[in-house]
C-alpha cells in the first residue's frame, strides 16, 4: 500500500513538472494562462505595435530560451526557441545594444566570466545546435555596458562534463 501511494505521488508531482514548460504552451493561450503555468518570465517588453514579448530563460541547466509573443488582445501569436545561429546573426547588434538590451532578449544568462585583459566581461549561455552542444558569449564594455562583439564556441560544461572550466586544475 506504502509503494503504490509513493508511486502514485511520484507521479503526479511528475505529470505537475511536465505541464510547466514552454514547449507545451500552445498558440492562442491567453498571457494569463502562459503566467499561470510557468509564473513571471525573465523578462516582458511592450513593443510599438501593442504586443508583449516575455522570454524564459531554461538557463544554466537547460540550453533553450523561449520568446513568447502576444498580441494586443492577450493572446499568444508566435512562440520561438530562440538560442540558434540564425537568431544571433539577426539580432545581436555590437556597438548598438548594451547589457539591458540582452537581458531583455534572452533573459537569464548561464554565466558572467570577467575578461580582465580586455576590460570587458561576457554573457554565457548554453544551447544545442544541430545536436551539438554550443556556447553564445556575448561580450561587453565595462564602462559602457554596450556589445563589443559575440561569439560561439562548444559549450565548455559538455567538454568538462562538471560545469566547464571554473580556473581549477
Amino acid at each position: 500500500m506504502k509503494i503504490s501511494k509513493l508511486f502514485l505521488c511520484g507521479a503526479l508531482l511528475l505529470s505537475l513538472v511536465a505541464c510547466n514548460h514552454p514547449d507545451f504552451i500552445k498558440v492562442g493561450e491567453s498571457y494569463q494562462q502562459v503566467m499561470d503555468q510557468l509564473g513571471f518570465p525573465d523578462s516582458e517588453t511592450k513593443m510599438p505595435d501593442g504586443t508583449i514579448r516575455v522570454v524564459y530563460s531554461q538557463q544554466p541547466m537547460g540550453p533553450q530560451v523561449y520568446a513568447f509573443i502576444f498580441g494586443p488582445d492577450g493572446n499568444l501569436i508566435k512562440k520561438e526557441q530562440i538560442l540558434k545561429q540564425k537568431f544571433f546573426i539577426d539580432n545581436i547588434k555590437k556597438g548598438v545594444m548594451d547589457q539591458q538590451d540582452i537581458d531583455r532578449m534572452f533573459g537569464r544568462y548561464c554565466e558572467k566570466r570577467p575578461n580582465a585583459l580586455s576590460d570587458s566581461y561576457s554573457y554565457m549561455y548554453r544551447y544545442v545546435e544541430q545536436g551539438m552542444p554550443m556556447a553564445l558569449y556575448v561580450d561587453f564594455d565595462n564602462k559602457t555596458g554596450k556589445v563589443i562583439d559575440w561569439a560561439t564556441t562548444i559549450d565548455p560544461w559538455s567538454i568538462k562534463g562538471d560545469g566547464g572550466d571554473k580556473g581549477d586544475s
